[in-house]
């Protein structure tokens, strides 16, 4: 369908469903305020029922246009189904997954059945189904033996589905599609997007996931429940002896991904590719525990998370790597006792360098401050006497910098927990790291910052803020260890060579605003990971020192910023990796527009 057919399609829709909206939107029109008139046009439409049916089906017909072209050239890549049963599964809900893939698009080659338990005949009675009769007492086992039978077939690819889960119709032709778009020489997993359907209310919940993320993986799994997997790839992984062959979907995934070495191995397709039932994605608790523990070193501490994740705790080297903290600070002399007596009191981590780069202060009570607090061995003043320079204070700071590592931490932090810095340090260490972030929470316990996702506002937003402390966000990734594109300055730890490589903060361009985003985005330039942590956690009393961007003093200086930002990173119109496209760029709390 073309996009002017779709566009009348949705105006007629608009019609019908909301005549009040449209009409308003021909009244804009008819007023000369052509631009508006289109946004409101946009979001009118976003907002119609069934849009992820309509946007399923659109995306649909471009795949199966373009797979009638690859199969005309006979490059289109072919699929099997495997579904495998236990003792007590509901047989309806047997007939309706097989259902599901006989009523593909894009037909699959086989749909593979594998059980450990007697099964009725009819089931095969399709000549597309087969039932695998060798005794299969486990997954492992009934993957295995399909994954045998579609090499045998000579098959690309096979996609797992479980009992409690459905294809959408175009589920196979977007994966194909994807191959068919990317030109791949060598066979990725593929993982989509899912429809979580909440049972006894007829509702439904979109789960957009990120790309994909090392980090992420290891703490939760958000593959294996809508992922094709390349059968000759697979098979590489899969051992006779039960001992060593992967127990899960997950554990294959895990060992793909880091036994190759490179986020090739595993690719994400931007399309619903399968349909689960509420609450599926966080009870594989015990499931994903085992297949990061079969990975994991000897020396990582593995644990159970939340909401079904993972919690790992990395060796930090021995002797611990020294961190200089950099505290910038001007007057505010609650503010700042409050921060640094945290560190230097109530801060586990035993091998510290505190740095406060004072920005001019002009309170007795903060000047006599300093004056003791430099007797602690540990602490050192800087002045900067100068106007202030977010970025220039930080760089001037560094300089004086001893330790392996840096954390910027503003004056207005509190610390609550003990082990904040170790955990940061934590993740710090590990190879391809570059900033690592903290939980930030206001002081009423909500949060402030759980990552930055690039593109929110048309610039860069706190990711979960605004979400009371216990609560886990858009499919817990406020409570699990992640990469994120940024993290924010109030609390960024990373290693004195990167904070180097990168020549630190940007002084000239940025001097306050989106300073840590644009550091941080300079990182991942050069192939480096950032990582959100939510074992440290800390109070930020947010701008109570330099004041917030957009009061009257500060709005032209934060407008100045905000436009060379989103020139230097076109961040009016990228899209987040760990953020979707069908996410409202509106919302700092992952809602799928509307």
């Amino acid at each position: 369908m073309s996009n002017f057919l779709k566009q009348l399609r949705d105006i007629l829709l608009l019609l019908v469903c909301r005549p009040d909206r449209l009409a308003l939107i021909c009244c804009w029109r008819l007023c000369g305020k052509k631009l508006r008139a289109q946004h409101r046009l946009q979001s009118a439409i976003a907002a119609l029922p069934f849009a992820n049916q309509r946007w399923m089906s659109d995306a649909g017909s471009e795949d199966l246009a373009l797979i009638a072209i690859a199969r005309w050239r006979e490059e289109l890549p072919s699929f099997c189904v495997h579904l495998h049963l236990e003792s007590g599964d509901d047989q309806s809900a047997v007939r309706k997954a097989i259902r599901s893939a006989l009523q593909q698009s894009e037909r699959p080659v086989r749909i593979f059945i594998t059980t450990s338990i007697a099964i009725e005949d009819r089931l095969d009675s399709h000549k597309d189904v087969c039932i695998l009769r060798e005794p299969c007492q486990s997954l492992a086992d009934g993957l295995r033996l399909a994954l045998a039978e579609a090499n045998e077939l000579s098959v690309d690819y096979l996609v797992p589905l479980s009992v409690s889960g459905s294809l959408p119709r175009h589920a196979i032709a977007g994966y194909a599609s994807f191959v068919i778009r990317q030109q791949l020489d060598e066979l990725p997993v593929l993982y989509g997007d899912e429809i979580e359907r909440v049972a006894n209310s007829g509702g439904a919940v979109s789960w957009l996931k990120p790309l994909w993320d090392r980090r992420m993986i290891l703490s939760q799994d958000y593959v294996s429940s809508s992922c094709a997997l390349p059968v000759k790839l697979a098979l590489r992984f899969v051992q006779d002896d039960d001992w060593l062959s992967p127990k899960s979907v997950y554990e294959l995934v895990l060992r793909i991904s880091l036994t190759l070495g490179f986020d090739a191995s595993i690719q994400k397709v931007q399309r619903i590719t399968m349909f689960t039932h509420g609450g599926a994605w966080c009870a594989r608790g015990e499931t994903g525990l085992i297949a990061v523990q079969s990975v994991a070193p000897s020396d990582v501490e593995v644990s159970a998370g939340p909401f079904g994740s993972v919690q790992l705790r990395w060796t930090i080297p021995c002797p611990m790597p020294k961190v200089s903290i950099i505290v910038a600070t001007r007057d505010k002399i609650d503010l700042l006792r409050t921060c640094v007596e945290g560190v230097l009191l109530k801060t586990d981590y035993p091998s510290i360098d505190l740095i406060i780069a004072d920005n001019d202060s002009r309170e007795t009570e903060v000047l006599e401050f300093l004056e003791e607090i430099v007797n602690d061995g540990r602490v050192r003043v800087v002045r900067w006497p100068h106007l202030f320079n977010y970025s220039a204070i930080n760089n001037y700071a560094a300089g004086f910098a001893k330790g392996e590592y840096i954390c910027l931490l503003n004056n207005d932090i509190e610390v609550i927990e003990p082990n904040w810095l170790t955990e940061l340090v934590r993740e710090a260490v590990q190879p391809g790291v570059g900033a690592v972030g903290a939980r930030l929470l206001y002081p009423d316990r909500s949060i402030q910052h759980a990552g930055v996702a690039i593109g929110i506002g048309n610039a860069a937003g706190h990711a979960h803020r605004g979400l009371p402390e216990g609560q886990p966000g858009y499919f817990a990734q406020a409570l699990i260890a992640r990469g994120t594109t940024a993290v924010t300055g109030a609390c960024l730890l990373v290693s004195k060579k990167h904070f180097d490589g990168v020549g630190g903060l940007d002084e000239r361009g940025l001097a306050v605003a989106y300073s840590d985003v644009d550091f941080c985005l300079k990182l991942r330039k050069l192939g480096l990971s950032n990582i959100y942590t939510p074992a440290a956690t800390l109070i930020h009393h947010e701008s109570k020192s330099r004041g917030a961007d957009f009061a009257p003093n500060n709005l032209a200086r934060y407008l100045r910023e905000l436009a060379v930002f989103q020139q230097r990173w076109d961040t009016t119109r990228i899209v987040d990796p760990w953020h979707h496209s069908r996410l409202s760029r509106n919302s700092e709390t992952f809602r799928v527009a509307p």
